[in-house]
């Protein structure tokens, strides 16, 4: 097993605790909302394991990196957006895995 299979897998299974965490978390009529950023999230966590070489690759290799930069910075605004915004129990438990998440898509897509 390979780095990046770990770091792949590691960001696969952090996107899809965080996007359970969200909607479990959240109140009934509210998790309507967790629809396409639950679609995206998935689709980040596939984008990991293809570019872990779990999964073979379902649409060019060129286009998996752009897309795992992509998400790399976008991780790196919501985790910072995390540790600014929520309160000190989200912070120490959620923050930590975003910013976790962030480096394996900065380590996924290098």
């Amino acid at each position: 097993m390979t780095a990046y299979s770990i770091f792949g897998i590691f960001a696969a299974i952090a996107l899809i605790f965080l996007l359970i965490h969200s909607i479990w978390n959240a109140a009934p009529e509210k998790r309507k909302a967790f629809v396409v950023p639950g679609l995206i999230q998935l689709f980040a966590a596939s984008l990991a394991l293809v570019r872990g070489n779990i999964l073979p690759y379902f649409i060019p290799h060129e286009i998996v990196t752009i897309l795992c930069y992509f998400f790399a910075l976008y991780l790196t605004f919501t985790s910072a957006i995390s540790i600014a915004a929520v309160g000190k129990p989200h912070r120490k438990k959620l923050a930590s895995l975003w910013i976790l998440t962030a480096i394996a898509f900065w380590v996924l897509a290098i």
